[in-house]
């Protein structure tokens, strides 16, 4: 049964707190692409996020990243995973205000902090406290985070659970419409 958007569905949340995993779940259960905008950045600039931090800062990868979550909302509605601090641009917002319906993907920080713990590099972890970089990045965006249209709790193991309460909402705010 092929199930339809009416728009986009963005990811939105901390780094760590799973909208990629999440992503790729929801991607497969609902028949819809999914579009990591962290890797199209570095398929784009032909570089590992970390390098482009280091290379270039992050003031020109949060220009990249603007440039492309927004070239992403204008293709066909699908599932767009965004990058943590995506939503620091007012114009990045302002895009997925208005084309999109944006789910936070929640998550409690000790949580993230021990799923993060190993993995690739995160250059706004690199060489800090991670529960503390964490706390403070939560601080700055949770406004922002608070802006979405729906809200999910990504704390269980299990990611179906996870998608099943992100198909529940999206079928109750009318986003996925069934044939």
């Amino acid at each position: 049964m092929k199930q339809i958007l009416s728009k986009s569905i963005v990811l939105i949340g901390l780094m760590g707190s799973g909208k990629s995993a999440v992503g790729e779940v929801l991607s497969e259960r609902i028949g819809v692409p999914l579009s990591d905008t962290d890797k199209i950045i570095e398929e784009e600039v032909g570089k590992k996020i970390f390098q482009i931090f280091n290379d270039s800062g992050e003031k020109y990868f949060r220009q990249v990243e603007e440039k492309v979550v927004g070239k992403v909302l204008n293709d066909t509605a699908h599932i767009i995973s965004t990058g943590g601090g995506s939503i620091l641009s007012a114009k990045t917002r302002n895009l997925i205000k208005y084309r999109s319906c944006s789910i936070w993907i929640k998550c409690n920080i000790n949580i993230i902090s021990r799923r993060i713990l190993n993995q690739e590099k995160r250059p706004l972890l690199a060489d800090k406290n991670i529960v503390d970089t964490l706390i403070e990045k939560n601080k700055k965006r949770i406004k922002f985070y608070r802006q979405a249209d729906i809200h999910i709790l990504n704390e269980n193991p299990n990611l179906e659970i996870t998608v099943d309460a992100i198909i529940e909402n999206l079928s109750l705010n009318k986003v996925i419409n069934t044939p």
